[in-house]
């Protein structure tokens, strides 16, 4: 008989049943003998079959060329500097040019020939005309290079006369500075336009220029009568000008501001007022630093002095003494470009500007002791009109142009200086007597010392007060 379980299943035998742990025991081997397989993700996925693929070939890096811009640019800057060393061999061995033709008449006059013998009929006399001429021997003026004169002007801003009128030697070879001052009331004459004072002369030359062609501009007719006024005192004092500097009132203090200021002991107080001119002058003495206007103020004083115009081109060589060693001593890259806007900006030259460099510096190398400071000798005397004028001493100045002026290989002489006598009036007995003067003769009231820079910087330039 059959039992029936209360759960209404078939009862098993004891050998057809198992232990509860045997199911899970069986199980353990059939998960041994097949573990089961986890779903693969999408990237194994991808793995494989890249496996069972054959992988595609390497490329090979591509080498890149430099690129355009950085090869301009290494040419550019090769270029540059290939430039700036053929600018400096250029420079080291540049000199420069100057003119050899001598612009003064070195004809002279031979004196007549006279044959004084008893009378016989087979000796004839001989006998030159008083104007027969000869020339100077060839070669006789033979220039020298290394040795330049330059004119320098200084004008007022309210006309165009010449207040300051320098002749300025540079000697190369020597190392040496002369700087010889003209008064500007200097009397001159060389034609019915040209008549009276010195500082005249460049109007009157660019009036001319303007006369006979209007068209020319303001620039123009300045070097017109700047070249004008060269050549006049080349014929007339024989010496050789090589080049000229014209520079306003604006210029001069911009210069001076540029190298930042000139340090100088002001040896006097000076005040001055003068609604007229927009001067107005007020100096304290003492060691102090002048800016552009302070420095205008200095150069510009006269109302002082004994010798009034005179007191104040002595004044203009300690000024210039102390600027001098200014730019010795501080001239530096940073001070170039601000001196160079400034020459560009307000002074008007002839001169090349790499002329102007290798003067420039070959002038810082120039001693204190290798420049000397002079005034053209003469006296200030009053005409019967009442006006006065600076008569020059013709036997001082030819002595001070041979010595400090002349650039050839032979002396000027008498005889050839100042052939038309344009420094005097031959009217006037009282000019003629100065001007005919022996240097020592009273008549000669002004005889300045020269000076070498390093005196007056020493303070031994003393200028006569009221």
């Amino acid at each position: 008989m059959k039992s029936v379980n209360n759960n209404n299943q078939p009862r098993y035998s004891r050998s057809a049943q198992t232990s509860p742990q045997q199911p899970r025991v069986q199980q353990a081997r059939i998960q041994q003998s097949h573990p089961p397989q986890r779903p693969q993700q999408q990237g194994s996925t991808k793995q494989s079959r890249a496996a069972h693929q054959t992988p595609p070939p390497r490329r090979r890096p591509v080498k890149r060329g430099i690129p355009a811009w950085k090869v301009t640019l290494a040419v550019v800057v090769i270029f540059i500097l290939v430039l700036i060393a053929l600018g400096a061999s250029y420079l080291k061995f540049y000199r420069p040019s100057v003119d050899t033709d001598v612009p003064f008449d070195i004809e002279t006059t031979t004196p007549p020939e006279v044959t004084t013998t008893p009378p016989d009929d087979n000796i004839v006399e001989t006998t030159n005309d008083a104007d027969d001429t000869e020339d100077i021997e060839a070669g006789a003026f033979t220039r020298d290079t290394e040795s330049v004169n330059f004119l320098v002007v200084g004008r007022d801003a309210a006309s165009w006369n010449t207040d300051v009128i320098m002749i300025v030697n540079f000697n190369m070879r020597e190392g040496s500075l002369s700087v010889m001052q003209l008064p500007r009331d200097t009397y001159i004459e060389a034609d019915s336009r040209i008549h009276g004072r010195i500082n005249t002369v460049m109007k009157s030359m660019r009036s001319r220029a303007y006369d006979e062609d209007s068209t020319l501009s303001d620039e123009e007719l300045l070097r017109a009568g700047m070249a004008g006024m060269c050549e006049l005192l080349e014929k007339s004092l024989c010496i050789q000008i090589d080049g000229y500097a014209h520079v306003d009132l604006a210029g001069f203090r911009g210069i001076v501001d540029a190298i930042g200021g000139v340090y100088m002991d002001v040896p006097y107080a000076m005040q001055y007022s003068d609604p007229d001119q927009d001067l107005y002058i007020n100096l304290q003495p003492g060691p102090q630093t002048l800016s552009g206007s302070e420095a205008e103020m200095f150069v510009r004083f006269r109302s002082d002095y004994v010798q009034a115009d005179i007191g104040r081109i002595d004044a203009q060589k300690i000024f210039l003494t102390a600027l001098f060693k200014q730019l010795k001593t501080n001239l530096t890259v940073t001070t170039v470009p601000q001196i160079v806007e400034q020459v560009v900006k307000y002074v008007t030259t002839d001169v090349p500007l790499a002329d102007i460099i290798i003067y420039a510096k070959e002038l810082l190398g120039v001693d204190m002791n290798n420049v000397s400071m002079m005034t053209l000798y003469g006296t200030a005397t009053q005409t019967e009109t009442g006006a006065w004028y600076y008569i020059m001493n013709r036997a001082s100045t030819l002595d001070m142009i041979n010595t400090y002026f002349n650039v050839y290989n032979s002396p000027i002489t008498d005889e050839i200086f100042d052939r038309t006598q344009a420094f005097t009036d031959e009217e006037s007995a009282i000019f003629t007597s100065i001007y005919n003067a022996s240097p020592d003769d009273p008549a000669v009231e002004v005889k300045p010392d020269i000076m070498t820079g390093e005196e007056i910087d020493n303070g031994d330039l003393n200028i006569a007060l009221h």
